[in-house]
């Protein structure tokens, strides 16, 4: 008589191995795939309505713009998580005092 262990182990870990394993289905005729077609690269601006051009040229790069829009979406998330925390430890009856991120120097 087997053990309550190994029957329990033997229905969630079946045997493994091709001696045991089921046919394999025939495999696939090899054919080769179609060509991807060719796509030129397209160069776009993320928010192209941020880049002051001045003789074609733009004055500010783009890669700057994008740059400063991130960094100001971290402070908002930043902002957002230290009111959450307030919060949270006002309705526990805490004061809450957050710490500069900057110290001036």
């Amino acid at each position: 008589m087997r053990s309550l262990l190994a029957a329990i182990l033997t229905l969630f870990l079946p045997a493994r191995g091709t001696h045991r394993s089921p046919a394999s289905p025939p495999p696939l005729p090899l054919t080769p795939c179609p060509p991807a077609p060719a796509r030129p690269p397209v160069i776009t601006c993320p928010h192209p309505a941020d880049v002051i051009t001045a003789d074609g040229m733009p004055l500010v790069r783009p890669y700057v713009v994008e740059w400063e829009r991130e960094r100001d979406e971290h402070d908002r998330q930043r902002l957002q998580r230290e009111r959450r925390r307030a919060a949270v430890l006002a309705s526990l009856g805490q004061d809450y005092v957050p710490v500069p991120w900057e110290v001036p120097v």
